[in-house]
């Protein structure tokens, strides 16, 4: 199984809307992201939201499994 590159994002250098990522619920905790989008990451061509850094480090750790079960828009 060939790994596909994950892109991340600096949250300390931007702010993020719901309009900007293509799931409804954090992947990795479930949260869903009207509370709020912390960071971001980019992998297999979505935009993934995150309401928290711990939240995004999980997901990196994992993405092929945590991107399967992500609710998305």
């Amino acid at each position: 199984m060939t790994a596909v590159p994950v892109k991340t994002t600096d949250s300390a250098k931007a702010k993020y809307t719901r309009d900007m990522v293509d799931n409804k619920k954090d992947p990795s905790c479930g949260m869903p992201l009207t509370a709020g989008i912390e960071d971001t990451a980019h992998y297999n061509g979505k935009v993934y939201g995150f309401c928290s850094d711990e939240c995004k480090q999980i997901f990196l750790k994992n993405p092929v499994a945590l991107a399967k079960t992500a609710e998305m828009k």
